[in-house]
C-alpha cells in the first residue's frame, strides 16, 4: 500500500522553522502550497508551506507511520458543501500569531439543511445549541444555523482571539480544549 507524504516547513514559527517535517496527507498537494497541520504535544494547528511531496510504501516511508501526523487542511479551506448546503467551517481561523482553530468542531449554515446525514461525514453530531456552554459540552461537531448560529459563530471567534472571556471557567476550559 502506498502512502502520500508532504514535507512541511513551518516558517511562521521561529522555534521550528529551521527544518522540514514529514506529514501524511490525504489531500492532493503541490510544492509551494500552504496547509494547516498539528504541531507539538498539544497538536495545535499551524500554517506550513509544502516543500515537496512523496508517495511511498510503508517500508520506504520517510517517517515512522505509527507516529507521523496528518495534514489537516489546505490553508483557507473553510467552505464546504454537504447535501447541497454550503457551510462555513470554524476550523482554520487564526486565533493568535501562529495558531489556528481546529477543524470538524463547529460549522455554520444560513438555513438548516433538509438532510443532515451529509454533515455526519464532517463529524456533526448535534445541530442545535442554545449557548456556548452547551456547545462546549457537545461530543463531536456542532452545526449552527441561521442568524442566532451566526452570532454564536462570531462570539466563538472573539473568544478564541481573547476578546471575550466572560464565559465561566469550566466552559472556557472546555471551549479551549474543543476549538484550540
Amino acid at each position: 500500500m502506498k502512502y502520500d507524504f508532504a514535507l512541511l516547513r513551518f516558517a511562521e514559527d521561529p522555534n521550528i522553522s529551521d527544518r522540514g517535517y514529514w506529514y501524511l496527507t490525504d489531500l492532493p498537494l503541490q510544492a509551494g502550497e500552504r496547509v494547516l497541520a498539528p504541531v507539538g504535544v498539544h497538536d495545535r494547528l499551524q500554517c506550513a508551506v509544502v516543500e515537496r511531496t512523496l508517495s511511498a510504501a510503508e517500508e520506504d516511508a520517510p517517517y515512522d507511520l505509527r507516529t507521523v501526523k496528518r495534514v489537516e487542511a489546505k490553508y483557507g479551506a473553510r467552505k464546504l458543501v454537504a447535501g447541497g448546503t454550503e457551510a462555513l467551517e470554524f476550523g482554520g481561523m487564526r486565533y493568535d500569531r501562529k495558531h489556528f482553530t481546529r477543524f470538524g468542531k463547529v460549522l455554520w449554515t444560513p438555513a438548516p439543511p433538509e438532510d443532515l446525514s451529509e454533515f455526519a461525514a464532517y463529524g456533526v453530531t448535534k445541530t442545535a445549541v442554545r449557548d456556548v456552554g452547551e456547545l462546549a459540552r457537545a461530543n463531536g461537531g456542532v452545526l449552527l444555523t441561521g442568524e442566532e448560529g451566526r452570532r454564536m459563530f462570531e462570539l466563538l471567534a472573539e473568544f478564541c482571539r481573547g476578546k471575550k472571556t466572560e464565559s465561566g471557567g469550566e466552559t472556557a476550559a472546555l471551549l479551549r480544549e474543543k476549538l484550540l
